[in-house]
């Protein structure tokens, strides 16, 4: 099978997506002079756009691309859990697995940029450690829903409540014993550990470095912490990814690994989506049942195309065969 023929194969195949939910906001304008209250940019707002982020956009990205996602999240009864549950409505995803908890906030990253620059970012995470009767009745929508998945993606992006140690052991424990499908991860750095005999962890390739204080970035300190990161986890494979320079793949049935190398030749739009179509790939992939190694080739060239794209534009399948025919 080529690689074109490996795209199509993901028509139809359904990832369950575990994960933080989020809105996403953007508020763009004008800062043309110092605001009189105080030593602050004085920005007036041109335009204000609210989004599906965090698993949102890996759910839209395995659609857009021809997948069937599936999510499991808590959001809370809130302006912003309403936003999200319309968003999915829209996109005709099903919210059967989605829990409602009337004591959280559900999570949101306000951006407020003015000429093209960042000025702040604000951010209303779960507000409080999720009650473990609410985290009880999450593991039991995951459960009860049918056994028809072909891969499950869990994304953990250290919002705060939802991916507490108990949680994820316990979570892990019981897809393991009642899910014959691969488990990819994109676990919190702090916590990867935690994710043991999975298919695959992927983690942002300075990310890890920082986290086991290695400053130099060569292939023999990357060899280091991806060796690590394989032994203690004990997990099938894992992606040390670099959008900028390469990334790494390690797999528990080699000695040595394997290089993947970037062909952006411009400034990265948006990490965030970037990231973003690298699980939604991973995903469909192993849904298919790709070796990892193609699977890793098929996300690193769907990032190079992402990062050229404006931020947070999606693409279809053929798009996606377009730009890998064209490089």
């Amino acid at each position: 099978m080529n690689i074109i023929e490996n795209i199509k194969s993901w028509k139809n195949k359904k990832v369950l997506i575990i994960g933080e939910a989020l809105v996403d906001k953007y508020i763009t304008g004008q800062a043309d002079r110092i605001s009189p209250d105080a030593p602050v940019p004085n920005v007036k707002i041109e335009e204000t756009i609210t989004y599906l982020g965090g698993i949102g956009l890996v759910l839209k990205f395995i659609k857009s691309l021809g997948g069937i996602p599936e999510i499991s999240t808590i959001i809370g009864n809130d302006y912003e859990g309403e936003f999200f549950l319309k968003k999915l409505h829209d996109l005709s995803i099903e919210t059967s697995g989605i829990l409602i908890d009337d004591t959280i906030n559900t999570p949101q990253i306000t951006r407020i940029k003015a000429m093209n620059q960042h000025i702040l970012r604000l951010e209303t995470d779960y507000n409080q450690n999720i009650p473990n009767t609410t985290h009880k009745k999450l593991l039991e929508k995951i459960l009860s829903r049918d056994s028809d998945l072909d891969s499950i993606l869990i994304l953990d992006y250290g919002i705060g409540g939802l991916f507490q140690d108990n949680f994820i052991n316990n979570l892990l424990n019981k897809i393991k014993n009642n899910f014959s499908v691969p488990i990819i991860a994109r676990p919190n750095i702090n916590n990867y550990y935690l994710y043991e005999g999975i298919d695959m962890i992927r983690l942002h390739l300075p990310n890890a470095l920082n986290a086991l204080s290695i400053e130099c970035c060569n292939d023999t300190s990357v060899s280091i912490v991806g060796k690590r990161i394989i032994n203690t986890t004990k997990t099938k494979s894992v992606l040390l990814n670099h959008i900028e320079s390469k990334s790494y793949l390690f797999q528990n049935t080699k000695e040595n690994f394997e290089i993947y190398s970037s062909s952006v030749s411009s400034p990265v739009r948006s990490y965030v989506t970037v990231g973003s179509i690298i699980m939604a790939i991973l995903g469909l992939s192993y849904a298919n049942g790709l070796s990892p190694s193609i699977a890793v080739e098929l996300a690193i060239k769907g990032a190079n195309y992402s990062a050229s794209l404006p931020p947070i534009e999606f693409f279809n399948q053929e798009k996606l065969i377009n730009y890998i025919s064209r490089d």
